[in-house]
């Protein structure tokens, strides 16, 4: 009969078939987005769950590595920051971006694995969980900021000098947002793969353990001979360690070619990955 039409009545489920491309997906994350939050909350109860010490390694972990590798690198090899900042602020706020990259990618590669169980239970965008592991890694972040400050503070005392530079901090949050999503880009990557072999963890934790002297973290720019500048303009994790260091100290520079170079890696790396993820992640739940 025409004029007529029959609506599915309030309580009942239409079923369709899940949307493609990027608007789908950025509908699919909005329409979940809380549980970006349950998922955040995980990641920090898998943090150190089953450990003796507990939450005491949030702290222990990150401020282990600086005390040691200052003495080290500062003490005993005297190495040169290039300026006349002390050693120790210049390797705090040099560490502070990479360990962020670093951990948002060994989390995000493990975001599938730690929550295996769920895949094969219920619906939800897979994209979900390699972004909600930046909690952990944004922790750890925070507390060498708590760092960063206090030796502000203690070299304003003692040496009288005021490293912070205020008005450059933007350069730090651009390098911060450069590492994030880098590391997102590639953990789309092997996130999947990691599911079915553990392989590619340890490969990755290999692979970032040597990354890490190839990066001006412990050492300024500064010092790497001239003919060998090159090869560290294609790390994209160069811009983001020297933007965040310009930020912080207003020491070294920013080159913006090189700057331009690291956000194209990264957003190639990002939307590469997202076409990846997006394919490889329909197979998931069969991989769990």
């Amino acid at each position: 009969m025409s004029g007529i039409s029959i609506q599915p009545a309030a309580d009942e489920w239409v079923i369709e078939p899940r949307g493609e491309g990027p608007a789908a997906v950025a509908r699919d994350l909005w329409r979940y987005r809380r549980l970006l939050r349950y998922f955040a909350f995980r990641a920090f109860q898998k943090l150190y769950a089953r450990t003796i010490l507990g939450w005491s390694w949030i702290f222990i972990r990150p401020l282990f590595p600086l005390l040691v590798t200052s003495l080290v690198f500062g003490s005993v090899l005297d190495v040169s920051t290039g300026s006349n900042v002390p050693y120790f602020l210049f390797l705090v706020v040099g560490t502070s971006p990479w360990e962020f990259f670093s951990s948002n990618v060994m989390w995000g590669t493990r975001s599938l694995e730690l929550n295996r169980g769920l895949l094969s239970r219920i619906y939800l965008p897979r994209l979900i969980l390699p972004i909600a592991m930046v909690a952990p890694s944004l922790l750890t972040f925070l507390i060498h900021l708590g760092v960063i400050a206090v030796s502000f503070v203690y070299y304003r005392w003692t040496m009288g000098v005021w490293f912070f530079r205020p008005e450059l901090v933007g350069w730090s949050v651009q390098a911060l947002l450069l590492a994030w999503v880098l590391s997102l880009g590639i953990s789309l990557w092997t996130s999947v793969p990691a599911l079915v072999a553990r392989d590619v963890r340890f490969t990755l934790s290999y692979v970032l353990g040597f990354w890490v002297f190839l990066t001006p973290v412990m050492y300024s720019l500064s010092t790497v001979p001239e003919e060998h500048r090159w090869a560290f303009a294609l790390n994209p994790m160069t811009a983001v360690v020297e933007s965040f260091k310009y930020g912080m100290l207003a020491i070294g520079g920013i080159d913006p070619k090189q700057l331009l170079s690291a956000w194209g890696i990264a957003l190639l790396t990002l939307a590469s990955g997202l076409i990846f993820f997006s394919r490889a992640e329909r197979n998931a739940a069969d991989k769990a």
